[in-house]
């Protein structure tokens, strides 16, 4: 926690899992303390792809929680993941999928990384250089 902030906000993915198939339901718990009540509160599903060249980040999903309470709460979720893009780590860009919990208007966030892919695990991409044949 940082000095002086006035809220903290924790996500909790249900039974810890973090990878998923494309078009899955992920499910899990978001909740927060604050001194002060929040005007709002929202839960982001963000895909971003980063490398060299910089970062290009795009909100896939927005789900409002309505009415957040100061002190402490939590809130259930659910929410189905795209068929894609799927996640990928390649040597000179990756796409990584996360769920952001955001208290308004401060813009105070937390976030977990997700994998969204095929078996639920990050596509590799590597590049192959040709071999002297190929020229």
């Amino acid at each position: 926690m940082t000095a002086g902030r006035t809220i903290t906000l924790t996500l909790a993915l249900e039974q810890g899992i973090a990878a998923f198939e494309p078009g899955a339901r992920v499910r899990g718990v978001a909740s927060w303390s604050a001194v002060v009540k929040p005007s709002g509160m929202e839960l982001r599903l963000v895909r971003e792809t980063r490398g060299p060249g910089g970062r290009d980040f795009k909100i896939a999903e927005t789900v409002p929680l309505p009415e957040p309470l100061a002190a402490v709460d939590r809130r259930p979720f659910a929410i189905d993941l795209p068929n894609g893009p799927f996640s990928f780590q390649g040597g000179l860009i990756s796409l990584v999928w996360t769920l952001q919990l955001v208290a308004l208007p401060g813009q105070e966030t937390t976030s977990a990384s997700i994998v969204v892919a095929p078996d639920a695990r990050a596509l590799e991409l590597t590049l192959e250089r040709p071999s002297a044949s190929a020229r």
